[in-house]
């Protein structure tokens, strides 16, 4: 398998196979791929459209002659039917999926941006499918609840949040033409875009269908997406098991290749946050650890606490005799640590009522000097 962490984008048309509710037949062939996907390996978050076409059918009926109700109102009706869709459907297959919504002032807030970053990572570990949608029901108004993109863009910042390798955005068509190919029979499919400029940008218009997001957005998405390292392809959803040929590395759809590896922006990333604030200073045997066996940082390791820096912050390691060892982004502040300093992961909870992971940095979020 080519990909091992993969963010799959299911749009509302192919959701709906084009209807005006939810198409569980189209639904299912999705899942038997998520499925397969994750039998060879893969780790797969699904980023789902659709609660507010599954809402708006259920209410269509029972709406006043004239009456429109927001998104908001469509996508809280909507939002239980597709995640049951969704969990009856995976349950068939034994696997277990988990909700997750997410606005974009979560995903603004550096502690929100964390908290959902532990949280996905969680789930993953235990083995389940994250369902991911934007919270559009607790937006505040019409305008705020589409800043994240219609989930395009929700899409690209997960697949930042998990580090990603890839991010799919399967939709009901080929990928991206050089015109549009609903008025030019002669566009052509590009197979690869190495660039997002305004040339690719023109030939996106702004065609939209069932859902809220057209190419416009997808390619938005693949701007934010592949700048953070993160492969992206645009393909047609509808094309049998093309899911699985895609994360294989088949050339299918619109590639868009990473802009940068997306380790190297992370290290990029940290060394140019470090707090100057404070710092951590660990024992021999965490500093033997963190250098030559690429360990986390676990509290047991952690000799003294100095100065003050907040829970997010990108901070110094220091070993016994001050050097700089590594640095990282801290899942716990200096209050917080200086509390749970030298204790096994075990007692975080115990000691401080809450745990943010048992993980003082998670290696994945270290630079090692």
């Amino acid at each position: 398998m080519r990909y091992h962490r993969v963010v799959a984008k299911f749009g509302t048309s192919l959701l709906t196979a084009g209807s005006d509710r939810l198409d569980l037949e189209a639904m299912s062939r999705l899942v038997g791929q998520v499925v397969r996907l994750r039998a060879r390996g893969s780790s797969v978050v699904v980023v789902s459209s659709g609660a507010q076409a599954a809402g708006r059918h259920r209410l269509a009926k029972r709406l006043p002659a004239g009456r429109t109700p927001t998104r908001q109102a469509f996508a809280s009706v909507g939002q239980s039917h597709l995640m049951q869709s969704w969990d009856e459907l995976f349950d068939w297959h034994d696997t277990v999926v988990a909700q997750v919504l997410l606005t974009r002032r979560d995903l603004s807030d550096r502690l929100g941006y964390l908290n959902a970053r532990t949280t996905l990572r969680e789930l993953l570990d235990a083995d389940t499918v994250p369902i991911v949608n934007e919270n559009d029901a607790v937006a505040l108004d019409q305008v705020l609840a589409t800043r994240i993109g219609e989930n395009d863009s929700l899409s690209a910042y997960v697949a930042n949040l998990i580090d990603a390798d890839l991010l799919v955005m399967l939709t009901d068509v080929d990928g991206l033409y050089d015109k549009d190919p609903h008025t030019h029979a002669e566009a052509h499919l590009l197979r690869r875009v190495e660039r997002i400029d305004p040339k690719v940008e023109a030939a996106a218009g702004d065609g939209r269908g069932h859902g809220t997001g057209g190419m416009v957005t997808k390619l938005r998405a693949a701007r934010i997406a592949t700048q953070a390292g993160v492969d992206v392809v645009i393909v047609n959803g509808r094309d049998p098991d093309v899911l699985l040929a895609v994360a294989e590395g088949e050339e299918r759809g619109t590639f868009f290749p990473a802009a940068g590896d997306r380790i190297e922006s992370r290290k990029r990333w940290i060394l140019g946050n470090i707090s100057r604030s404070g710092h951590i200073v660990v024992d021999a045997g965490a500093a033997l650890a963190l250098q030559q066996h690429g360990r986390s940082l676990l509290p047991a390791g952690i000799a003294a606490v100095v100065g003050a820096f907040e829970r997010g912050e990108a901070v110094e390691v220091r070993d016994p005799e001050g050097r700089r060892i590594a640095a990282g982004t801290a899942n716990y502040d200096s209050r917080e640590l200086s509390r749970i300093r030298g204790l096994h992961s075990e007692h975080i909870a115990e000691t401080l009522g809450y745990a943010y992971g048992d993980e003082v940095i998670h290696r994945d979020n270290m630079v090692l000097s």
